[in-house]
């Protein structure tokens, strides 16, 4: 019989996946289909539709990732969520949206962070994909939880 972590295995791959066929789909320039696959992966995850998930806070969208969630399963559910951001951000990129592209790339961030500043010892892998997303992020855009965030990390940008 399937366990609880097997079902979050299961939706690490499946999100994994989707995450690559973005990749895909934004290295040859399709970049409708990359959206497509990107916001099905979302609802996929969350359980909801698009309209439903844009109606919650940051803090929901995170509570429902580790609802019923082992710390380390809720930890991977909302790691990938950015993941699947950070590549959303990568197609508006490639599309020349920069104010979406940046939009996801904080909310990437800002997702990041939330896991990043209750780690001990610090994940240094996590903090080079964050510094990667601050790069792309203007300095005096920075939305102020995510500055909160950094402040609280003792990253001030």
């Amino acid at each position: 019989m399937p366990t609880q972590e097997d079902y979050i295995l299961h939706m690490i791959a499946q999100l994994r996946q989707a995450i690559s066929q973005v990749l895909n789909y934004r290295e040859s320039r399709r970049f409708d289909d990359a959206l497509l696959v990107a916001f099905d992966a979302q609802e996929k995850l969350f359980g909801r539709t698009t309209a439903e998930l844009s109606k919650l806070s940051l803090d929901e969208l995170l509570g429902l990732l580790r609802l019923d969630e082992t710390r380390k399963a809720g930890t991977e559910k909302v790691l990938g969520y950015a993941a699947l951001l950070r590549e959303t951000g990568f197609v508006y990129e490639a599309m020349d949206q920069r104010p979406m592209a940046e939009r996801c790339f904080q909310l990437a961030l800002q997702v990041m962070l939330s896991v990043a500043v209750e780690e001990a010892p610090r994940d240094e892998g996590l903090w080079t994909e964050m510094r990667g997303l601050l790069a792309r992020i203007s300095a005096d855009r920075l939305q102020p939880p995510v500055r909160a965030l950094l402040e609280r990390a003792g990253e001030i940008p």
